[in-house]
């Protein structure tokens, strides 16, 4: 008897949410589905992304890796004035070839010792004999070629020789950062809802970022990056989910693309800052100051009808499209809103029913298969495209030069994503990216240092930018909305596990150079297989309840580019216990517990 009032239950909930769901597009598709009002918005909101690129990418430039030597005391200097030497590049080459051992590269140029310096005769040790070539550590500190930068947190905090791979460790703890954002911003939008969030985050990486300026000691400085990591992706986690739930299905990729430009751009303005400003405080206190500005976007950033709807709030939800309708110049149908304001007053006597967690990606099969795939295909997307930003200072080019073409090469990437995934579909195309990302960074392994090896990592760079603006669509399109911000959320997650081994994988190439380029590659080229098993959402409406994303089937099936809609009216076929499951009312998402 209870069974059998709870499926009944559940069932009543199933349909009213699809109702609910139809109203909403019915809705969409009158008052504009691109309108002034989207248009407007998405670029606003895409704008926070020029922070958060420089944010994401800025240890490329503060903690820059410069030519270092060991400082000479002050008793066994040169005397540059004896010796005529007035500029301090002549002074300082004078000394190191007097104090620093070095040896002769493959063209003959001189290679100073980073971590070495000759022992002198008053430092010689009453009862030990030494040689005119005998060398000790650095023991009074390094001194460093500032002919590019003025200061680096590598000079402030001493991160060489024994202390150098705390530069990786750092940008280790930023991905941590990053994913603890991942756990707690995609939960918390699904639960207070995506404006809420937005604002939380916001103020949380406004303090963090400008306090990182003045970090006293490394300790420190990974810490508050840490806070900007999670906070910053709280940010681009909203801007993500709520374009697409202003927008009908045919602009979906159109806003992510918009929105993965401006990031683009962000990584230019990095570039172009850090040519500039050669003091790493300095430029990290530039890149934060635009965090403030973005509150005046408050202004206009709204709720997410869609979101409000599927909480049952309809009344907030009407005053919203009214806004869009008005800005857009079109009218909301009455019998519309008179229709949602009727589910309101059934919702408000219907019983509440259980709030979604994480949980639920893995509950039912075709949605546990598919929230697996793409877990896989975020940690790899992640693990390269920040393997290859992070380690272009390795390529054989100037930095600022390797950095700039870096990011300006993702601008084409997220045009031709966007063309064609609108052309052929989302599946095959998120196959071809991953292939032709993963089989040019094999081939990078055999390409010698220099404008070669730059074009075949470039191009590797360009296949896997655009998988992984693909995948932030994708994400959304076939995550239902009542767990798509945690679905993102934990999506997000794994690929910041991949961003903590990252810098890890980078340093072990150390030990044998082609080790970073053989994970990247291979992993790519397996997630371009994994994606094959994917459903198609070309066209298609969004899911709404979990429902509805379980009766999209996985599989091999041709036919990339049919468009058709979810039916999720009949529930009969669904298992009874699948119906139990049901979250789709006025429920409120808690944060999930892993």
């Amino acid at each position: 008897m209870i069974v059998n009032a709870s499926l009944n239950q559940a069932r009543i909930c199933t349909l009213k949410a699809v109702t609910l769901t139809m109203h909403y597009e019915d809705i969409l598709h009158k008052i504009g589905h691109f309108g002034k009002y989207q248009k407007f918005l998405v670029i606003v909101v895409s704008m926070t992304q020029l922070p958060g690129a420089c944010q994401f990418l800025a240890q490329v430039f503060l903690a820059a890796d410069t030519d270092h030597w060991c400082l000479i005391p002050a008793s066994q200097a040169v005397n540059c004035s004896l010796l005529q030497l007035d500029s301090v590049s002549a002074c300082q080459e004078a000394q190191k070839n007097q104090s620093i051992p070095y040896e002769l590269d493959s063209q003959g140029s001189r290679v100073y010792s980073s971590c070495e310096r000759y022992v002198f005769e008053d430092e010689e040790d009453g009862d030990q004999t030494t040689n005119s070539t005998d060398v000790i550590d650095c023991d009074a500190g390094w001194d460093f070629d500032r002919l590019r930068y003025k200061s680096t947190i590598n000079e402030e905090f001493r991160l060489v020789c024994e202390r150098e791979d705390f530069v990786g460790l750092a940008q280790s703890v930023w991905f941590a950062g990053v994913l603890t954002g991942s756990l707690v911003w995609g939960s918390v939008g699904d639960w207070l809802g995506r404006r809420k969030t937005f604002i939380l985050s916001l103020i949380f990486v406004s303090i963090s970022s400008i306090a990182t300026t003045f970090a006293p000691n490394f300790l420190a400085y990974m810490a508050l990056r840490f806070v900007t990591a999670a906070c910053a992706y709280g940010i681009m986690l909203i801007i993500s989910i709520l374009p697409t739930e202003i927008v009908g299905p045919k602009d979906r990729v159109k806003v992510g693309t918009v929105s993965a430009i401006f990031f683009a751009l962000g990584y230019l303005l990095l570039s172009f800052c850090a040519y500039f400003i050669r003091d790493w405080r300095h430029l990290q206190l530039v890149i934060s100051l635009p965090y403030l500005l973005c509150f005046l976007m408050l202004i206009i950033l709204p709720e997410s009808p869609r979101w409000l709807i599927s909480k049952g709030r309809f009344k907030e939800a009407k005053k919203i499209i009214t806004k869009i309708a008005k800005v857009n110049g079109t009218k909301v149908p009455d019998n519309l809103l008179g229709t949602l304001e009727s589910l309101r007053e059934e919702d408000e006597k219907s019983s509440p029913v259980r709030r979604t967690t994480i949980l639920d990606l893995f509950r039912t099969p075709n949605i546990r298969k598919k929230t697996l795939i793409m877990f896989y295909a975020w940690f790899v997307a992640s693990m390269v495209y920040y393997g290859l930003s992070l380690s272009t200072s390795s390529l054989g080019i100037d930095d600022y030069v390797a950095a700039f073409v870096s990011g300006a090469l993702e601008i084409p990437s997220y045009l031709m994503c966007w063309f064609v995934m609108e052309k052929y579909g989302r599946r095959f195309t998120m196959f071809a990216f991953f292939m032709f990302g993963g089989l040019f960074c094999l081939a990078t392994i055999f390409v010698p240092l220099g404008a070669g090896r730059v074009a075949v990592a470039m191009t590797g760079k360009f296949a896997i930018t655009a998988a992984f603006n693909h995948i932030y669509i994708y994400t959304c399109e076939i995550h239902p909305t009542v767990v798509r911000s945690i679905g993102l959320g934990a999506s997000s997650m794994a690929a910041r596990v991949s961003g903590v081994l990252c810098p890890i994988i980078l340093i072990l190439g150390k030990y044998w150079q082609p080790l970073p380029l053989c994970v990247f590659g291979g992993s790519s080229v397996l997630a371009g297989m994994l994606s094959l098993m994917l459903p198609e959402t070309l066209g298609r409406d969004m899911p709404d309840t979990l429902q509805d994303g379980e009766k999209v089937a996985m599989g091999w099936s041709p036919g990339c580019c049919k468009t058709d809609s979810f039916d999720s009216s009949d529930s009969s076929k669904l298992p009874a216990d699948f119906l139990l499951l049901s979250s789709t009312d006025k429920s409120t998402t808690e944060p999930a517990v892993v």
